[in-house]
């Protein structure tokens, strides 16, 4: 993964599980693989990572358009886990 701005696809066959942006695609999708990933993530992004078969990335010139580029992609592909995590977080907010 390049050190770069972007944004990433876990994926399981052709289907995108989850669509996330990084300032570093390198550092942050390391993050992911880390021993402490149910520590810091939580059991929502533990079982996302081991159902994932696959990771895709796209490079982009700079964290905005990495921004805009994921809020794009998620509208699109309606991901399962961008869609779980929203709810999520929409009733831990309320």
């Amino acid at each position: 993964m390049p050190d770069k701005p972007g944004v990433y696809f876990f994926m399981k066959g052709r289907d995108i599980l989850y669509i996330g942006k990084a300032t570093s695609l390198k550092d942050r999708v390391k993050s992911y693989f880390g021993k402490d990933l149910i520590n810091t993530r939580g059991p929502l992004i533990v079982d996302m990572v081991f159902k994932a078969t696959n990771l895709k990335f796209q490079e982009c010139e700079s964290v905005l358009e990495a921004l805009i580029l994921e809020a794009n992609l998620i509208k699109k592909h309606q991901s399962y886990y961008d869609r779980l995590l929203q709810n999520f977080i929409c009733i831990f907010i309320l």
